[in-house]
């Protein structure tokens, strides 16, 4: 069984709106991003801000809430792969909800790079300029739950140390389907340009 974690609660300050209602062809971001990885992944969690309104979510889509507000995304991350952890997932696709180039495409690639690769723990995007995605990556639940509880525990809060080591290697990003996929979209700037490659793809 495959899962996915998407992390919807983040503040969107530079953006200036919440990112997860952000339009790409009239449809809100969370939702577009919701449809990419549901085919892929039949078990979906959106890790959300507590009082955070949403767009409606595909059928089947599970809720969990951070804490607090500005948990940061390992306890996003952490809360989502405990859900599907629970639920016997073994495989989770990583993503946030402005992922708005992600295609059901590069999840499955991502799911099948990983479960033919059973040495490792995680299997995570690098761009050109060697900045590793884990937003865009692909984990087994049981090891990455297990050390992301681990990491809080001893305070540490950066989402990158849960998909660091020998165990999770890299895959440059020119070998992804699209990989506009790493683009960022903090900014309205950024924003417009991936809408622009979205619309013209």
């Amino acid at each position: 069984m495959r899962g996915a974690v998407i992390l919807a609660g983040g503040g969107s300050r530079r953006m200036g709106e919440d990112k997860a209602w952000l339009p790409v062809a009239g449809v809100p971001c969370l939702r577009r991003v919701a449809e990419a990885v549901a085919g892929p992944c039949p078990a979906l969690v959106i890790s959300a801000r507590p009082n955070q309104r949403l767009p409606e979510l595909p059928p089947g889509c599970v809720r969990v809430d951070d804490p607090q507000v500005d948990a940061g995304p390992l306890v996003g991350v952490g809360l989502g792969l405990d859900h599907l952890a629970e639920a016997g997932v073994e495989l989770a696709y990583l993503t946030s909800c402005d992922a708005a180039a992600l295609s059901p495409d590069h999840v499955a690639f991502m799911l099948e790079g990983l479960r033919a690769r059973p040495e490792r723990a995680a299997w995570v995007p690098v761009d050109a300029e060697g900045r590793r995605h884990p937003l865009a990556a692909a984990v087994r639940v049981p090891i990455i739950a297990a050390r992301v509880r681990g990491l809080l525990a001893s305070g540490v809060g950066r989402l990158q140390a849960a998909v660091a080591g020998p165990d999770c290697p890299g895959v440059d990003a020119s070998d992804l389907p699209d990989p506009a996929v790493l683009w960022p979209a903090n900014t309205p700037e950024q924003w417009r340009a991936l809408e622009r490659h979205v619309q013209g793809r």
